[in-house]
């Protein structure tokens, strides 16, 4: 693999093997300082990024943009994602190659779950876990959960109008290893028969999707976010933006520059990191 070295890329790379998945270096953006790979005869590379690699976001943009161009598909891997989520990281990807067994949406019952069934099941199939959510729903094989859609709660719109309602698609996730045919929009018109809003949002992570499924199914691309900085714990590698910094760093840090916080948060075993920015899509109903 060339200038691929470092331990957890090489274990990255040792995953995908293992399940069949052939992949190859990719040395045409070496000026980048990007380590990538290339799935899928070169349809799908992988950007692996190191938490020892001074990253500026918009190089990973860039990065991005100039594959998508030649309408290959890429992801930015960071170092702790794989760490701490790599079985959901091997199981997106094979849902990107189209390596997944298909369930039949039309067999399943949808049915209402609590935060702690949610919790459970996006935990292990979800890349970015669960969140809290005021409605939940599930599909159900034969007994067994297949496929999970957390909904926010109504937002007032009056600039639209005094009774416009909008809400947020928060999750959806399916059985890590299956796709589960027509089950999103299963539990869209679930949802949206049981609440009638007026438009549903939701957002898709730049890093890892190119939202697809959102046009598919009848989404509006609305905006495009810029990148985010986000502080990784290098001992927990939990990530948190600057506000959901634990209150006592926050409480040391309104006393020092801009400058001296990132200094400060670099010697409190924080690093740096980033997202590349979301895109976000409106379902007008």
């Amino acid at each position: 693999m060339g200038s691929i070295t470092t331990e957890w890329q090489l274990d990255f790379i040792a995953a995908l093997k293992e399940r069949g998945i052939a992949c190859k270096e990719d040395i045409a953006f070496k000026e980048e300082q990007s380590s990538l790979i290339l799935l899928d005869k070169g349809q799908v590379v992988i950007n692996m990024v190191s938490l020892q690699t001074e990253v500026d976001p918009e190089n990973l943009i860039r990065l991005q943009a100039d594959y998508q161009k030649k309408n290959i598909y890429l992801v930015h891997l960071w170092e702790d994602i794989w760490k701490t989520r790599s079985m959901q990281v091997l199981g997106r990807i094979g849902s990107i190659l189209g390596l997944n067994k298909t369930l039949h949406g039309r067999k399943a019952k949808v049915l209402v779950i609590n935060q702690a069934e949610a919790d459970d099941f996006l935990k292990e199939n979800h890349l970015q876990a669960s969140a809290k959510a005021k409605y939940k729903f599930a599909l159900s094989i034969d007994g067994e959960m297949v496929a999970v859609a957390l909904f926010s709660g109504g937002r007032p719109m009056n600039r639209i109008a005094p009774d416009y309602r909008s809400y947020e698609l928060i999750r959806f996730a399916s059985l890590i290893g299956f796709t589960v045919t027509g089950g999103f929009s299963k539990l869209l018109k679930h949802f949206i028969n049981l609440v009638q809003p007026n438009d549903l949002m939701s957002y898709a992570d730049k890093d890892w999707s190119l939202g697809n499924a959102y046009d598919l199914s009848g989404f509006k691309l609305v905006k495009e976010s810029p990148a985010v900085a986000i502080w990784l714990n290098r001992k927990d590698f939990k990530r948190s933006f600057s506000h959901r910094l634990p209150a006592a760093l926050q409480a040391d840090l309104k006393e020092l520059s801009l400058q001296e916080q990132q200094q400060y948060l670099l010697e409190n075993d924080y690093v740096r990191v980033f997202n590349t920015g979301n895109l976000k899509y409106i379902l007008y109903l």
